[in-house]
């Protein structure tokens, strides 16, 4: 191949290359000679046309080869001189649009529809639940953004709204009671300007609350209140609507007409003849609102957590979405697998996980030999397989930690928690003996001429060393767990840097690895009760000894270090980087109290304490 076939684009010959020093302006030449009797000077309809090959362009192969020499030479000798290239020269800001992140670019469109699988015309009709999108329901999934919902703390109570009808405030009075002279739009929409004094920030902030709180009991008590409850019906038809033209894009008939009976809306009206621009507004010498009813008018219009039979920890529009979703079910296995997909899947996951994390150790123990990072990367890896094989359906924490932490900071539903750790568990306690009884002979022949300690290492963590005291591994087990959910966190936070599809699970795996070189010497590294506990029972059912319970690491280990760690990462990363209303970190203090209030009180009256 010559230099012209490199894998670079050519450069057209009659492209202009203006203020060339040299004085070799081949556009300028063409347009002064296009009768040139060497024939390599191109006429208008020449210039439209370019060849792939160039094979066909009127020129023979020896001229076009000279040509393409002469074409490449030209080029290395302005690239040389300094001339600029031909091909437009962009910054790396334009290139980037601003965005300077290690995360990688933006999905396109373009590499949407090219993951989009092929789908067989009928086969939606016959599985109803392929064609809903994939975020009918949330799921706090370790490989995806984590859902963004509505927890108690950011929505007033019914007393609370009506209490603000009666003590009705002017706008930014809070403010201006320092003498704060702001924009009460500004303050709404939190543009508020940092100062030296606290207590000024605290009332702008207070009137920015108080504000939205008010836009949304107005919109409540003139009707709009209603909308709330058909936003997921709204949003959930939009979505089953935009799937189904996905289906259907390229399978139109060949007949297809445009209607030209379709209803069309001009710019600013609607369809319910409402003015455009006009907002209720609310105030309080006006009597838009009468007292009369007015509770009676809260009970319907505004959706009242304690009276509905929605669960305790599920937002009524969320709960409209989940009964929307639609399933299969074509066995009676299918009908129980739904009701508990998340808890199954969740097994299935952590089963996988750790018994190849069993084996990987059971593999380096039983030879002698081998690195201690081979483990790291073996459950790394093992992570990341455990993530991509449940992610989308229970979200794969396989962790108990996880699952924890994502319920106080994230909104993950409580109710779920048990059948989660129940899952978890047990996965784990089956994994430790299905690992066992694959190198059940390999384990006899190295009990032969070793100690049992070797293969009870390679299931569960201790202090490795003797010279290991209580605090250092408990601190070990803490540090860890931290830098383990402030990276989940960070991965889940989409207005972050979250990566592409599929590229969490990915991270999460290598980030597991990092964690097991780094903190694995002195403990093993748990960050996990159930990677822990679960082994240990399973080793003391196959007839190891009960010793493994006399050394109290299996609990401030695993269990207090990894859980104190969990939270402590957690409130980190929300404290300085998450702006969402959903981690209590960001709720008014008032709004947290009287959440925790109001769950003692649950559960004393579950327990007939009061």
């Amino acid at each position: 191949m010559d230099e012209g076939e490199s894998g670079r684009p050519r450069a057209r010959s009659d492209a202009q290359t203006p203020q060339s020093p040299t004085g070799r302006n081949r556009a300028r030449s063409d347009a002064q000679a296009p009768q040139s009797p060497t024939g390599r000077n191109r006429t208008a309809s020449d210039a439209d046309y370019i060849s792939p090959t160039r094979g066909a362009s009127g020129v023979d192969d020896g001229q076009e080869g000279t040509a393409r020499r002469r074409s490449s030479v030209a080029s290395r000798r302005s690239r040389v001189s300094g001339v600029p290239s031909l091909a437009p020269r962009t910054t790396l800001a334009q290139r980037t649009q601003g965005k300077f992140t290690l995360a990688g670019p933006d999905e396109t469109p373009q590499l949407r529809l090219a993951q989009e699988p092929f789908v067989q015309p009928g086969y939606a009709d016959l599985n109803p639940s392929y064609e809903q999108p994939s975020n009918a329901r949330p799921v706090w999934s370790l490989a995806k953004p984590l859902p963004r919902v509505v927890r108690s703390g950011m929505v007033p109570t019914k007393e609370e709204l009506l209490q603000n009808l009666a003590n009705a405030q002017r706008p930014v009075e809070n403010s201006q009671r320092y003498g704060l002279d702001v924009d009460p739009n500004d303050v709404e929409q939190g543009r508020i300007d940092k100062t030296n004094d606290p207590r000024k920030m605290a009332a702008q902030v207070e009137d920015a609350r108080l504000q939205r709180e008010q836009n949304f009991m107005n919109k409540i008590l003139t009707g709009d209140g209603q909308s709330m409850r058909q936003t997921s019906r709204m949003s959930r038809r939009m979505s089953r609507a935009s799937s189904q033209r996905r289906s259907m894009r390229g399978r139109r008939p060949a007949n297809w007409e445009q209607p030209d009976n379709l209803s069309t809306v001009e710019e600013g009206e609607s369809q319910d003849n409402d003015e455009p621009g006009e907002r209720p507004a609310f105030d309080e010498n006006e009597e838009d609102f009468p007292e009369q009813g007015l509770e009676e008018r809260m009970d319907d219009l505004l959706p009242d957590l304690e009276k509905t039979g929605y669960p305790e920890d599920l937002h009524p529009l969320v709960q409209e979405l989940v009964e929307d979703e639609v399933h299969n079910n074509h066995t009676t296995w299918s009908v129980i697998r739904t009701h508990h997909r998340e808890a199954l899947a969740e097994a299935l996951a952590v089963f996988v996980q750790l018994t190849m994390g069993f084996c990987v150790d059971l593999s380096v123990t039983c030879a002698n030999q081998g690195n201690p990072n081979t483990t790291s990367w073996g459950w790394g890896l093992a992570t990341m397989m455990g993530i991509y094989i449940s992610g989308g359906v229970s979200g794969a924490h396989m962790n108990p930690i996880v699952t924890i932490v994502l319920w106080f900071y994230r909104g993950f539903p409580k109710r779920l928690m048990p059948e989660y750790f129940a899952a978890q568990f047990l996965a784990a306690f089956c994994a430790g003996l299905c690992a066992y009884g694959i190198y059940y002979q390999s384990i006899t022949n190295y009990l032969l001429l070793n100690a049992d300690s070797g293969i009870i290492t390679s299931f569960v963590t201790s202090q490795r060393e003797t010279w290991i005291g209580p605090a250092t591994a408990f601190f070990n087990e803490f540090i860890g767990t931290a830098f383990l959910l402030v990276t989940v966190l960070a991965l889940g936070d989409d207005q972050n840097a979250p990566p592409g599809a599929g590229m969490s699970s990915l991270i999460i795996g290598l980030v597991i690895s990092c964690l097991c070189m780094t903190f694995g010497y002195q403990t093993g590294a748990a960050f996990n009760p159930a990677r822990d506990f679960g082994p240990r029972l399973a080793l003391l059912a196959v007839g190891f000894p009960s010793t493994m319970f006399t050394n109290p690491y299996w609990f401030y280990g695993p269990w207090a270090g990894a859980l104190c760690g969990g939270f402590f990462g957690a409130f980190l990363y929300d404290f300085f980087i998450f702006t969402g209303g959903e981690s209590p970190v960001n709720y008014p203090w008032e709004r947290t109290e009287r959440a925790m209030t109001k769950e003692v009180m649950k559960w004393k009256h579950r327990v007939h304490l009061g």
